[in-house]
């Protein structure tokens, strides 16, 4: 018996003693599968506060995480801080230190940040339009003074004086990181401008010009407040009140009655809207992968406030796409639809297609109506991998380093836009209009695409386009 009970003493140890041996082994292996972030050292912000950076990490000092989760983690990281537009380069490195415990550096170069900008700009709908009408007489001139990451905190002061064609007076304040958590941003702001030639109708899809002799021909006033909400890094939400007043000259309401509708030479009204916005690709400026969902709700009118004759409910949603194919190889789709509830407001908000979206090949066409569906084809090809090239006599490391890339595309574009009470001589809307093309794009640092296109629509016609913007940034 005292045998047996011996043996049962002896049997119970081995089994414990293994079961250790075997939990120990396991625990090894996790912990040499793991990662434990010791601390985040950050070079080159000068101006920028380290908070806003480490705002934008998907990890943070004492977490630990898969080795094979550390270098996507990483690049998530650097496209988030590329996506602020504080930094034209941002460099990560990994310090290991022994027993599963890193330091990660961040060395970022900073941009310049205050831009005192000339305006020399054309006033029409697209560049297109001028290099094919050389209409000199609407020509921009003026300042435009943006000056980014005004505190560090990655906020915005804009102020601008515009003469010319059109005279703008505007000033505007952004602050996206409030809080403790800076989850929270305010926005607020006013423009006023004044023109003395309106599109005061549309005529055979093309915008009709009207310049009376008493002047200023229009007078707009916008005033804004904006608050957002952020908790982690892609989804973000806002709330928005507007407020427009447009005057115009009696010549207007006479010649064009339904020009701000029944006669009217005065127009005010408060817009409240509800913006969702979810982003996940590597890039704002030249997206290759990812995909963006954004879903915008407004009240046009608010009757409590104040009378408004067009009250209108307006949804509207975007969704672009970005897929690597194959090795230099990418595909992306960029679809928006608008739908609003009043079918017959004024010419002034009856605006559809051919202002800030066009289709390819339809640069000299302005399609009107409440609702429309835009979608963009692109396959792209990889000329120029992104390089940086630096420039010996510029001492100034904000400008003296560049990086470019260079991208064969090809394309097709789709629309269409819906108007219950059409112009009989605008046949482009109620029905469906397509073009496709090919071109390249030239992309650089401080946000600039350069696209030159040659695109054919469904009418046959075809020709060489040039547009200098960020793609899809006015979606």
């Amino acid at each position: 018996m005292h045998m047996a009970k011996a043996l049962k003493v002896v049997w119970i140890c081995f089994l414990l003693g293994y079961a250790t041996i075997i939990l120990a082994q396991e625990n090894l292996e996790i912990a040499d599968d793991k990662l434990v972030i010791n601390n985040i050292l950050i070079q080159g912000n000068n101006v920028t506060q380290d908070r806003i950076i480490f705002r934008e990490l998907v990890f943070s000092v004492g977490d630990t995480l898969p080795k094979m989760d550390l270098l996507p983690f990483l690049q998530r990281s650097k496209d988030n801080l590329l996506n602020l537009k504080l930094f034209n380069f941002v460099q990560f490195g990994v310090t290991h230190l022994g027993d599963s415990y890193i330091d990660v550096n961040i060395e970022v170069t900073e941009r310049w940040y205050i831009w005192p900008v000339p305006i020399l700009e054309y006033a029409g709908r697209n560049f297109s339009t001028f290099l094919k009408n050389k209409e000199w007489e609407k020509i921009n001139y003026g300042l435009w003074l943006n000056w980014h990451n005004f505190t560090g905190r990655n906020d915005l002061l804009s102020a601008k004086i515009r003469l010319g064609y059109i005279k703008e007076y505007a000033l505007a304040y952004s602050y996206p990181n409030l809080g403790k958590n800076q989850r929270h941003g305010l926005n607020a702001g006013f423009n006023m401008n004044q023109q003395n030639v309106v599109y005061l109708a549309t005529r055979h899809n093309k915008p009709v010009e009207y310049r009376p002799m008493d002047t200023p021909t229009q007078v707009r006033f916008n005033a804004f407040t904006k608050y957002t909400y952020r908790r982690k890094h892609f989804t973000t939400h806002s709330m928005e009140v507007q407020y427009f007043d447009y005057q115009v000259t009696d010549s207007v309401a006479i010649v064009n009655p339904n020009y701000l509708g029944d006669g009217r030479d005065r127009l005010n009204y408060f817009v409240l809207a509800y913006n969702f916005n979810y982003d996940i690709r590597d890039s704002k400026i030249y997206p290759l992968e990812g995909f963006n969902v954004k879903i915008k709700a407004e009240q046009i009118g608010l009757g409590l406030i104040s009378d408004f004759a067009y009250p209108a409910f307006r949804f509207t949603g975007v969704l672009m796409y970005h897929q690597k194919l194959a090795n230099r190889l990418y595909f992306n789709n960029a679809s928006k639809f608008r739908f609003g509830t009043e079918k017959q407001p004024p010419h002034l908000m009856n605006r559809g297609l051919g202002y800030r979206e066009f289709m390819s090949a339809y640069e000299d066409y302005v399609l009107d109506g409440t609702d429309y569906l835009i979608s963009k084809y692109n396959l792209k090809l990889e000329l120029i991998k992104p390089s940086t090239f630096t420039v010996p006599f510029l001492g100034m490391k904000q400008f003296n380093k560049i990086h470019y890339a260079l991208y064969f595309n090809v394309f097709a574009d789709a629309g269409y836009v819906n108007s219950d009470f059409p112009d009989p001589t605008n046949t482009m809307v109620n029905t469906w209009q397509f073009s496709a093309g090919a071109g390249f794009d030239f992309v650089t640092y401080y946000d600039l695409v350069f696209r030159v296109d040659y695109a054919i629509n469904r009418y046959g016609e075809h020709g060489f386009f040039i547009h200098v913007e960020t793609p899809f940034a006015r979606w």
